[in-house]
């Protein structure tokens, strides 16, 4: 695998080489299916083009920053493209956004405008007058009957591929190393916070990825991720810019649908996140799954024994990444390696990753730790936080970047995530992983999703709670529950605490929030295993 420094030059790293290359080279081929909607790399360049242009005919200037907040669509990608064009940056920003978070995050970007879809007009009118910068929305869609403040320009979107789609008349291009976009974080331990990430940065990573996946011109790319996701960017954007291949991105996923997608695209690479797979796992075996055209799956780490299980099924390849907005990926298990079923690879050719005591010492292999990394070259990782040096500082101690993950890494290098540290669990002086203790849950066979927590013991330390969303239709019990943990996991780690649960409360980038499971441990819905006299028969 190649690194940063293989690159031609650094000064290439930008979007409008990239794009300028393909669209000379092959003008007519499509580049991205957004909802079955086809743009080509000539039509994506000219909508790019044009794009800077309207944004500079409102008056973005450089430095200004540019929301994007709408379902991925080719305006969300001509947006995108053409804010370093001008000198501005890029806010993909989360579309169930609404209210405080909604408003945190334009105002802390200083967003002046933004690409808005209908559906979400009303919760931008809602916080405009805590965002003062904010003059101009391009609204996809017919504006809802809203009373519109006096400082807002409402123009429809088609106005950016309404200008000169030749060249772009006016701002500053942004240089390979500078900030180009605004990636906002999960904010799990605060407000969130705006991680800027250069060009060079993003293609760097997407490189990898698509590296790791050795993917190329004549690959086709699936995966139904939203784009103001990193994983969106990373896994679909930015490896087809990269290589000239062709990325398919549909903004709802279906259980049921997504192999008739793939077939319909004849995708032979596909992007997974979340329980995605698991969830896909749990379809009847068919006899045609191993016909799937998907030769390599990029997925998080999943549960050990289904590793080849899954790969047997589809006649696939998994690969894994380990990272975050910050850091992405740190870690890659390739198609050129030989896998380890659990782990999320090695490191990446851009960083330098420890697993740490909290003296930032190495702990030992195969002992669990804190995740810390540095890059190897410049400008592969975020820039810091924007408008927060106090914040990037405080995360980058001892020269590493702390990223608040437990780990273990063997002595071959094998990362194996464990925890957030802030989720970790601690009973009758054993560390349990609640990442652990989720994924062998999730082979059950009847849960859908699932959250395990620490919850206060009175004997002191933690008791363990799991909150489980059962699959439709599944007839589960609490005992047929216990009975599986039983046998299945280690006595220190089995839950006292079980509920059944609708949903799982989650945060802008589809983590659970088991701080505010937490808050509400502790309700009649609760089944408790010694309330209840359940026996351990072991």
């Amino acid at each position: 695998m190649s690194s940063a420094n293989d690159l031609a030059s650094y000064e290439s790293a930008t979007f409008e080489n990239l794009l300028a290359t393909h669209a000379a080279a092959t003008p007519d081929r499509t580049a991205y299916y957004l909802d079955d909607t086809a743009i080509t790399w000539a039509e994506l360049e000219r909508s790019t083009v044009s794009a800077a242009n309207a944004l500079l005919s409102v008056g973005v200037e450089p430095g200004k920053a540019v929301a994007l907040f709408s379902a991925g669509c080719p305006e969300w990608l001509a947006v995108w493209l053409a804010t370093p064009r001008i000198g501005a940056l890029s806010v993909p920003t989360n579309i169930m956004f609404k209210g405080d978070f909604l408003a945190h995050q334009l105002r802390d970007a200083g967003v002046v405008a933004m690409l808005v879809d209908a559906p979400r007009l009303e919760h931008v009118l809602a916080v405009a007058d805590r965002c003062p910068e904010l003059s101009t929305i391009f609204l996809l869609g017919e504006a809802p009957d809203a009373q519109i403040p006096a400082n807002i320009t409402i123009r429809p979107a088609g106005d950016l591929a309404a200008h000169d789609g030749s060249a772009v008349s006016g701002g500053t291009p942004l240089a390979w190393n500078e900030p180009a976009t605004l990636m906002y974080t999960s904010g799990t331990t605060g407000p969130s916070k705006g991680a800027m990430l250069t060009q060079h940065c993003l293609i760097s990573s997407g490189r990898v990825v698509a590296e790791s996946g050795a993917w190329g011109p004549d690959d086709v790319l699936y995966g139904a991720v939203p784009l103001f996701h990193g994983s969106g960017i990373l896994g679909l954007v930015l490896p087809t810019l990269i290589n000239g291949s062709t990325s398919v991105i549909d903004n709802q996923f279906s259980v049921s649908g997504c192999w008739d997608r793939v077939r319909l695209y004849n995708a032979t690479g596909f992007m997974a996140v979340g329980p995605m797979l698991m969830m896909l796992w749990g379809l009847p075996p068919s006899d045609e799954d191993a016909k799937l055209p998907i030769k390599v799956a990029l997925i998080a780490p999943i549960p050990a024994p289904l590793h080849h299980a899954i790969e047997a099924r589809y006649g696939l390849k998994l690969i894994t990444i380990y990272g975050m907005t910050e850091a992405q990926p740190m870690t890659v298990l390739s198609v050129h390696d030989t896998a380890v079923p659990g782990a999320a690879g090695k490191a990446s050719p851009n960083f330098e990753v420890r697993v740490v005591d909290e003296n930032d010492l190495d702990v030992p292999a195969g002992e669990v730790g804190q995740i810390v990394c540095r890059p190897r070259y410049p400008h592969v990782m975020f820039e810091g936080y924007f408008g927060r040096p106090d914040a990037t500082a405080a995360q980058t101690k001892n020269l590493w970047f702390h990223t608040g993950d437990a780990a273990r890494m063997d002595a071959d290098g094998n990362l194996f995530f464990v925890d957030r540290i802030k989720d970790a669990i601690r009973r009758r002086g054993e560390n349990i992983s609640s990442f652990e203790v989720e994924m062998v849950l999730m082979q059950q066979g009847s849960i859908a999703e699932v959250a395990a927590l620490p919850v206060p013991s009175p004997l002191g330390e933690d008791d363990v709670k799991i909150c489980v969303i059962p699959k439709p239709d599944a007839e589960l019990t609490h005992e047929a529950l216990m009975d599986y943990c039983v046998e299945k996991l280690p006595r220190f780690a089995l839950p006292r605490y079980i509920e059944f649960v609708s949903m799982l409360p989650k945060n802008a980038t589809g983590r659970v929030q088991k701080f505010k499971l937490r808050e509400n441990a502790a309700n009649d819905a609760t089944w408790d295993v010694q309330a209840v006299g359940y026996v351990i028969k072991r």
